[in-house]
């Protein structure tokens, strides 16, 4: 039986990196992301992953204390319209997916900057179905969604800046063929790449920048080349406000810089630490299980301290 898992979980992982079109890796080179992590029985228990971070956000030039958290969560979304079924699993009706949440607010002077993202994967495969992104502030909202259509993206901007406002731009992803992957979606993606084989090496993909902000430029639709690599090795401890934590570190450098993530050693892999090219520094504080919608009474918010 071991077997017949170990050969089928090959053969999956042999077939995501003929979908994505990737090229034989060098030999030290991280192998793609393997969809078998989605698979694990902790995202059946009927909660949520809920991840505390504390750090900063630079913006206009200063640092601002930054509140932060992502959520992990197994939910059935309707297909036709890829929002969650309030009938739960139907056969043929549903797919059953990851959502990813992050929910970041930071002050700038006399308003502050509330920001959310919302990502859906297909669990079986880890397959990107929708982004959703919502920025508030005191000057105005922008939303964002892009969108899984066949074989390119169809990125859709409601912005309260001229030029942004209202539009919706077809997104190829570009050639040659090499996995396809959202900055924003890298908490998640990250954690599904193989781990403890002491390989770092390079691994070059196609990364479509972050689409949380509160602008949304035609630079936001345009995927760009960009390597991830681990440091090779074990996990390297690392303390953080959470404790003293074993951690992989990963680095993705593309044309907007150098963003660093630490993952820990141990399953699930939750974010650790994160320090982008932007400027935003978090640190874990807290991890937990949790069915968070059902804690929403006053005083329910001491749970995440």
């Amino acid at each position: 039986m071991r077997r017949r898992h170990a050969l089928a979980t090959a053969l999956a992982g042999l077939a995501l990196a003929v979908a994505t079109g990737a090229a034989a890796p060098r030999p030290d080179a991280l192998d793609p992301a393997d969809p078998g992590w989605a698979q694990a029985p902790l995202w059946d228990d009927g909660k949520a992953e809920v991840s505390t971070y504390a750090g900063t956000t630079e913006r206009y030039g200063q640092i601002r204390p930054t509140t932060a958290r992502i959520i992990v969560v197994k939910e059935d979304l309707v297909r036709a319209t890829m929002v969650k079924s309030d009938s739960g699993p139907v056969p043929g009706r549903t797919v059953e997916a990851l959502k990813q949440i992050l929910v970041a607010d930071f002050p700038t002077g006399i308003y502050t900057y509330h920001q959310t993202a919302a990502l859906f994967f297909a669990r079986g495969t880890l397959a990107f179905l929708k982004e959703a992104m919502s920025h508030t502030e005191s000057c105005g909202i922008t939303f964002v969604m892009v969108r899984a259509q066949g074989d390119h993206l169809v990125h859709e901007a409601h912005s309260y800046w001229e030029g942004e406002a209202d539009r919706q731009v077809r997104v190829p992803w570009p050639a040659p063929k090499r996995p396809h992957v959202l900055w924003d979606a890298l908490p998640l993606w990250l954690r599904s790449l193989p781990r403890g084989d002491g390989r770092g090496g390079p691994l070059a993909v196609w990364l479509l920048p972050t689409q949380v902000s509160g602008r949304a430029p035609l630079a936001s639709t345009r995927p760009v080349a960009a390597t991830v690599r681990r440091t090779p090795g074990a996990a390297e401890p690392l303390r953080v406000r959470a404790g003293e934590i074993p951690a992989f570190r990963y680095t993705v450098e593309s044309p907007a810089g150098r963003d660093t993530f630490w993952l820990a050693a141990a399953a699930p892999h939750p974010l650790v630490r994160l320090a982008t090219a932007a400027g935003r520094r978090l640190e874990l504080l807290k991890t937990q299980r949790l069915d968070y919608w059902n804690h929403h009474g006053l005083g329910d918010e001491r749970l995440l301290e």
